[in-house]
C-alpha cells in the first residue's frame, strides 16, 4: 500500500508516532504506465526523470499563484513526475527580523477541463515528520478520479522535515548506536541507557538547531500552511490531514476559520490529552489489532502461520530476546533484537494490506531469515537501505515536545516507565521510554490552541473502528471538540479509511470535497474485506495492481516475473525499502516482455 499515514510506529529508543508503512508503489506504476503510454504512441522509453531541478511538465491549469513550479529533486517524485517548488516562509513570525525557512511543495496538477478546476486540494500524511512530498508521490494515483479532474492534488515537507530546512539532531553512527542492544530497560544500567541517550538526543537538537528548535509546533506549521494557501492563489483551503494531519488541520481550522472551504481529518489525534495518556491508549490500540491479526491468520489458510499465530509470535519473540538473528544487509551485517522485532511487526500492523507479508516474515525468522522484518523496523526509525538516516525521527520528537506544556522531571519520567510497560500485555514494553521524550526540553514559542474550529465550515472527520495508532475514541472526541463537525465511521482494520479501497468511504469524501455535501450524523460504512485475504506478496501486488487499474492478465504476468525474479523475501525487501530507480528498471523490462507476449 502507498504511504498514507501514515502514516510509522516510529521508535527513536523513546516515543511512538502515527504514519502507515510505504511500499514503492509509485515506481512499480510510474513504470507500468509509462510503459502502456509508450507502447501505445510509439514512442521511445525515456529513463526515469532525474533529480535536478528543470523544466516542469507541462501543466494543464493556469497558475494563479506566485511559486515557481519545476521538476523534483525528491527521487520518488521525480519518478512520479511531479512538479516541485519552494516557498520562503519566515522561522517566527512573532518576530520581523526573523531569517526565513525554505519549503518544499510537489503538486501534481488537475486533469480536467480548466473551467471545472475548484481549486488545489492540499493533503497532509502525519507523524509528525512523515514527508508530504514523498507521500504524494506514493498516493497520488489512489486519490478518486474526480478529485485528480478538479483540483490540483499538492502536499508538502513541513517545516524541519524531509526537503523543508531538514533538522538533524544525531549523525546516522549515533542513530545506529540508539537502536542497538535491548531498549526496553529492565535494570538500572539498560535504564541509564535509555536516559544517557535522551540527553544526547536533545543536546544534538540544541546545538545545530538553536533557534528553530522552539518553532516546530504544530501552531507553527499552520501558519505555513496558511502562506501556502496564499502563495497558490486560493482564496480558500481545501484539506485533506492523516493521523498528525489531523492536528495541523483542527490548528488551522481553529486559528483561520474563515479561509476553510473544506476539511476532512481522516484518523484523528486526541484533542487535549497529554503525552501518557495518548502512548497508553496507542497501545491498547495495538493490541487489539494484533488480536484480530492472529484471529484473521488462524483463520485463514493462506496465511503463513495459519493455526498458531500467537504461539509462533511469541516464541520467535522469546527467541530473540536472548539469541538475536544476524541479518546481511547491504550497509553490512546486523542484528534483530526482540525490540526490533517488535517495532517491525508493529509497523505491519498499520495496514491489514500488510499483515500476510508479516506472517511471511515471521515464519522467514523460524528458519533464521530476518531480513524483512528488520525492514520494516528501519521503515519506522527512518533508516535507509544503505544505512543513512532520514530526519522524520528528529522533525517528530520535535514537534511532538513543542505541542505539549508537560516537561516531567527525569524522577517522574521514571516512575512513568512501567505504567507504559504494564499497559498492555504484549507491546507495553516497546513504548516504555516515551516518558523520557520532552524531559528538559524547550518550551515551544507559538504554543497549539484549543482546537474549537469556532466558525469554520463543518469538517469531516473520519474515525476507523479498528484503528491501532489513532483510536476510534480519538475521532468521536475530535468531533466534540470541532464545533458543526460531523463524524464518519468506517467499520473496518487499519489505520485511517480515505483512498484505501472502500467506496462508501471515498464516495462521501468526494461528494464533501467537491459539493460541500456533509454526510449525515452517524453515517457509517461496513468493511470491506480484501480480496488477498493473508497470502503474502503476490497476492498484495496483485491487489493493489487492480485498485491501480492495471488489467488482471498484466499484472498476473508481471507479479508472477518479479516474485520468479526475487522471490518472496526479497521481493518483500525491494517494496518496503530498496531502490526505486532499481525496481522502476526491473518493472520496466518485465512490463515489456508482458505486453511482447500479449
Amino acid at each position: 500500500m502507498p504511504e498514507l499515514p501514515s502514516m510509522q510506529v516510529r521508535r527513536t529508543g523513546t516515543r511512538l508516532t502515527t504514519t502507515r508503512p510505504h511500499l514503492h508503489f509509485a515506481a512499480l506504476v510510474a513504470a507500468l504506465l509509462m510503459v502502456a503510454a509508450a507502447c501505445t504512441t510509439g514512442e521511445v522509453i525515456a529513463d526515469a526523470p532525474s533529480n535536478e531541478r528543470g523544466e516542469a511538465p507541462l501543466s494543464r491549469t493556469e497558475d494563479p499563484g506566485e511559486l515557481d513550479w519545476g521538476g523534483c529533486q525528491q527521487e520518488l517524485a521525480a519518478m512520479a513526475r511531479l512538479e516541485c517548488a519552494t516557498l520562503a516562509v519566515p522561522m517566527d513570525r512573532a518576530d520581523e527580523s526573523s531569517r526565513n525557512i525554505e519549503l518544499e511543495l510537489a503538486r501534481s496538477p488537475a486533469t480536467g477541463d480548466p473551467d471545472e478546476r475548484i481549486g488545489s486540494l492540499l493533503f497532509n500524511p502525519g507523524g509528525p515528520g512523515g514527508s508530504g512530498i514523498e507521500f504524494l508521490a506514493n498516493a497520488a494515483f489512489l486519490v478518486p478520479d474526480e478529485l485528480q479532474e478538479r483540483f490540483d492534488l499538492v502536499s508538502w515537507d513541513p517545516r524541519g522535515v524531509g526537503e523543508s530546512t531538514p533538522v538533524r539532531c544525531l549523525t546516522d553512527e549515533q542513530k545506529d548506536a540508539h537502536i542497538e542492544g535491548d531498549l526496553s530497560p529492565d535494570d538500572d544500567e539498560e535504564l541509564q541507557r535509555a536516559i544517557d541517550n535522551q540527553a544526547e538526543f536533545l543536546e544534538g537538537c540544541l546545538t545545530n538547531h538553536p533557534d528553530l528548535i522552539q518553532h516546530m509546533s504544530t501552531a507553527d506549521v499552520a501558519g505555513d500552511l496558511e502562506e501556502i494557501r496564499e502563495a497558490l492563489g486560493d482564496d480558500q483551503l481545501n484539506y485533506v490531514g492523516f493521523s498528525y494531519g489531523t492536528a495541523i488541520g483542527a490548528t488551522y481550522a481553529t486559528m483561520f476559520p474563515d479561509k476553510v472551504r473544506a476539511m476532512v481529518l481522516d484518523g484523528a489525534v486526541a484533542p487535549g490529552a497529554d503525552d501518557l495518556d495518548q502512548t497508553v491508549a496507542q497501545m491498547e490500540g495495538f493490541e487489539r489489532t494484533y488480536l484480530s491479526f492472529v484471529a484473521e491468520c488462524d483463520s485463514d489458510p493462506d496465511c503463513a502461520l495459519h493455526g498458531d499465530t500467537a504461539g509462533r509470535v511469541e516464541e520467535v519473540r522469546t527467541s530473540l530476546d536472548t539469541d538475536p538473528i544476524e541479518v546481511r544487509t547491504t550497509s553490512g551485517s546486523r542484528e534483530l533484537t526482540r525490540d526490533l522485532f517488535d517495532t517491525g511487526l508493529l509497523t505491519a500492523l498499520y495496514d491489514p494490506a500488510t499483515w500476510g507479508l508479516a506472517a511471511d516474515a515471521i515464519a522467514d525468522l523460524e528458519s533464521g531469515g530476518g531480513a524483512t522484518m528488520l525492514t520494516f523496523a528501519d521503515q519506522q526509525v527512518g533508516r535507509n537501505p544503505d544505512g543513512t538516516w532520514n530526519n522524520s525521527g528528529d522533525a517528530q520528537a520535535m514537534v511532538s515536545c513543542a505541542d505539549t506544556e508537560v516537561r516531567p522531571t527525569l524522577e517522574e519520567a521514571e516512575a512513568q516507565i512501567p505504567e507504559v510497560a504494564e499497559s498492555v500485555p504484549t507491546f507495553g514494553e516497546a513504548a516504555m521510554t516515551a516518558p523520557l521524550s520532552c524531559v528538559d526540553w524547550p518550551l515551544a514559542a507559538n504554543p497549539v490552541p484549543e482546537w474549537t474550529a469556532a466558525g469554520a465550515p463543518p469538517i469531516l472527520v473520519v474515525g476507523t473502528v479498528g484503528d491501532p495508532a489513532t483510536p476510534y475514541e480519538w475521532a468521536e472526541q475530535m468531533t466534540a471538540a470541532l464545533e458543526g463537525s460531523v463524524l464518519l465511521t468506517y467499520e473496518g482494520d487499519g489505520h485511517t479509511a480515505f483512498m484505501r479501497g472502500a467506496p462508501c468511504i471515498d464516495d462521501a469524501v468526494v461528494a464533501y470535497l467537491v459539493d460541500l455535501e456533509v454526510p449525515a450524523a452517524g453515517t457509517s460504512c461496513e468493511a470491506v474485506e480484501s480480496d488477498s485475504g493473508l497470502g503474502g506478496i503476490e497476492d498484495l501486488l496483485l491487489e493493489q495492481f487492480s485498485q491501480a487499474g492495471i488489467p488482471q492478465s498484466l499484472a498476473e504476468c508481471i507479479t508472477g516475473r518479479l516474485r520468479d525474479e526475487l522471490g518472496d523475501a526479497d521481493l518483500g525487501e525491494l517494496l518496503l525499502g530498496g531502490d526505486p530507480n532499481a525496481l522502476n528498471e526491473l518493472v520496466t523490462d518485465i512490463t515489456l516482455e508482458c505486453m511482447a507476449e500479449g
